[in-house]
């Protein structure tokens, strides 16, 4: 239950109301809570709620929570660790070391540093093989592409040889690291056979095959922030020998690893842990759509360059540019690229952000690298000079999209043109593009004289901003900025694979055969039985009175025993709560962590409810307990009717016992009825 000084500090000084607003916009819900659309996923009405006085968010339609920690992960793709230098620093709190930390938080930690051991040894045998008599290929590819020695130093760039067990081999006998960690970062792959062939995994005696992911490819290490190895990209090569044992195989020009516990594509930016420190001595960041591009940029002289993995910018990537307050932020994509069409629908996200997005256009048919490789640093250096805010390039876009000739395509362009207006920040912005469009548009109409140009200038001013005004009134910038936030995925945090010691395997254990104990115990409510929600609501209300008041806690427990909860998931977070002494403050991520997804959800949704909020006096929480007692008490009325009408039915005499027991039952239910006779 405890947690070391500094995690706690941190805690106490943090607001994740403030935390939280750097990333949403949060606007009042009452009681002491704020509400705003879930970061995390999809929607229109907001249901993700922050709880000040708790520390604790909850969305209520993704169920994603968490504290401050758990909400630093998330938005900056980090570790723990990680989340807590932020805000470290940020609330001017000394991080200490590791040997503060809790059991539970070391244990976590380690897992992540054996996976990021096993990054590390992957990418220097790639780098071995790179220098090797194998790497002949690989470094003939890299002669081609103009990369000098240091680019391929300060890069990583390492060859992945034509083989299907050469880095499982080295991984596992030279270091020790077993098959389920190298699949964990994605660096090597799992099939299951039947008699030695590949594709029959759900056949009985299926035998389980293990090989390298990449094979005859030029491998580029992706990091974290600080440098750390968390994945990998590989560039295929010609001239492969070794035949995939998977029939279905489509050789790709590049892969990517997958998503794991230390990769999320979504969260990361190729080469940000060089750039960064070069971004306040540069103009600003150059954001590019490949590892390739990135690289040729850092090769020619714009070290402050980094790139996108196979993803569009995110709100994570805006983040992470936010932090570095860079003067501006280059699009250098291919013009028609499906990361410029991406990066076309973040920039509401962009604007909300205050970042300066200019649009690098280049000829038609050149990429980053082909470009800098033709025209060299100074032709680059003009391109950027010569590029276009993010807000004018959409703009042009648009109005070259359409057949400006016809009312239909005007009409169509201006509704699109007010959308982009609209995703401005600044009302000078604003005011500035509508005059933009209108001079454009009567570029196209070209009134006779100039009494006719003024009054057609004045005509489309209006309507474009009755544009403007209709679109605001459909709510449209609030969505298309929840869009750009929500990008092609979701950003909820999903759970990954993880490796047990032997300690957590038995507290996993333990855990187990306390939830089968809590099924029996809940077995006594008769299948037909139905728990009327007003009793489910009591029972919530209590456990939101035990977490957040623990004066209550021990009442609440000695009144109703495990076996008197109605549901299964509020018996599970008894069991979790009684593990707490009796004024022991409880928070939420911690008490949730090793619960069922059900039970989270339902511990997220007391600790933000109103009943939480408010502490209760004595006659409400025996009145929350009494709805319970009542429960059972029909049912016990129900089971002892039903014993005594199917006694006469059978023509039996019922007992004095029985009768006893029955009119005691209708006692409890305060109810009037006659004692059924023979």
């Amino acid at each position: 239950m405890a947690t070391d000084s500094t995690t706690e500090e941190i805690r106490r000084r943090a607001d994740i109301t403030e935390v939280v607003s750097q990333y949403v916009s949060l606007v009042p819900a009452g009681n002491g809570r704020m509400k705003a659309c879930c970061p995390f996923h999809d929607e229109k009405t907001p249901s993700f709620y922050v709880s000040r006085d708790k520390g604790f968010y909850k969305c209520f339609g993704c169920g994603v929570s968490g504290d401050i920690y758990k909400f630093v992960q998330a938005m900056e793709n980090t570790d723990f660790l990680g989340a807590r230098k932020i805000l470290g620093a940020r609330y001017n709190v000394e991080v200490k070391s590791r040997a503060e930390m809790s059991p539970e938080q070391r244990e976590k930690v380690s897992e992540r540093d054996k996976l990021l051991k096993v990054t590390a040894a992957a990418a220097h045998f790639f780098r071995e093989q790179f220098a090797g008599n194998l790497g002949l290929a690989a470094r003939d590819y890299a002669r081609i592409r103009g990369l000098s020695r240091e680019t391929v130093e300060k890069f990583g760039i390492g060859y992945a040889p034509d083989n299907f067990n050469s880095l499982r081999g080295t991984l596992t006998r030279k270091y020790g690291f077993s098959d389920d960690e190298g699949i964990a970062v994605g660096v090597l792959i799992e099939k299951k056979s039947a008699e030695g062939e590949l594709g029959g995994m759900f056949a009985e005696g299926a035998e389980r095959r293990v090989y390298d992911r990449y094979r005859h490819r030029l491998m580029f290490p992706i990091w974290d922030e600080s440098g750390r190895v968390i994945a990998f990209g590989g560039r295929a090569l010609e001239g492969a020998q070794q035949e995939n044992p998977d029939s279905n195989y489509v050789p790709a020009k590049y892969i990517n690893s997958p998503e794991s516990p230390l990769f999320h594509k979504s969260n990361v930016l190729f080469a940000w842990h060089l750039a960064r420190a070069e971004v306040s001595k540069r103009d600003g960041v150059i954001i590019t759509e490949g590892y390739m591009d990135a690289i040729a940029l850092h090769e020619g002289g714009f070290p402050q360059t980094v790139a996108t993995l196979g993803t569009a910018v995110t709100a994570q990537h805006v983040a992470l540019l936010r932090r570095l307050s860079p003067k501006a932020v280059y699009l250098c994509f291919d013009g028609d690229s499906a990361g410029m069409k991406a990066a076309l629908r973040t920039a509401p996200l962009f604007a909300e952000n205050a970042l300066d997005v200019r649009v690098v256009r280049l000829p038609i048919g050149h990429d980053p690298d082909t470009f800098i490789r033709e025209n060299g640093e100074s032709g680059m250096q003009s391109a950027l000079d010569e590029a276009i805010p993010l807000a004018r390039y959409r703009l042009v876009s648009i109005l070259d999209a359409h057949d400006l000739e016809s009312v239909e395509g005007r009409a169509e362009a201006m509704r699109q043109s007010a959308e982009i207006i609209n995703d401005l920040a600044s009302e000078t912005e604003r005011s500035g593009y509508v005059s933009f469009l209108v001079d454009e548009l009567l570029k196209i109409e070209k009134p006779g004289n100039r009494t006719a140009w003024e009054r057609r200038r004045s005509d489309l001013e209006r309507l474009v901003k009755n544009e403007l005004r209709a679109d605001e009134g459909r709510a449209g910038q609030k969505e298309r900025l929840r869009d750009a936030k929500i990008g092609d995925g979701r950003l909820a945090p999903t759970r990954q694979k993880s490796f047990s010691s032997p300690k957590w395997e038995a507290i996993r254990l333990e855990e187990e055969k306390a939830a089968n104990d809590l099924h029996e115990a809940t077995q006594s409510i008769s299948e037909s039985s139905i728990v009327a929600p007003g009793v489910l609501k009591a029972e919530k209300c209590l456990i939101a009175a035990m977490l957040s008041f623990p004066t209550w806690r021990g009442h609440i427990l000695e009144r109703l025993p495990l076996a008197k909860w109605t549901h299964e998931t509020h018996g599970e977070i008894v069991i979790a709560a009684r593990k707490y002494g009796a004024e022991e403050e409880i928070t939420p991520v911690d008490f949730s962590e090793n619960l069922s997804e059900d039970a989270q959800k339902v511990v997220g949704d007391v600790m933000l409810s109103d009943e939480a909020g408010n502490s209760p006096d004595a006659a409400i929480i025996d009145d929350w307990i009494a709805r319970v007692e009542m429960h059972w008490a029909r049912q016990t009325e129900i089971e002892m009717l039903e014993l005594v009408n199917g006694k006469i039915g059978r023509g039996e005499t019922v007992s004095d016992g029985e009768k006893a027991a029955f009119v005691s039952a209708l006692e409890a239910t305060r109810r009037k009825m006659p004692v059924p006779e023979k």
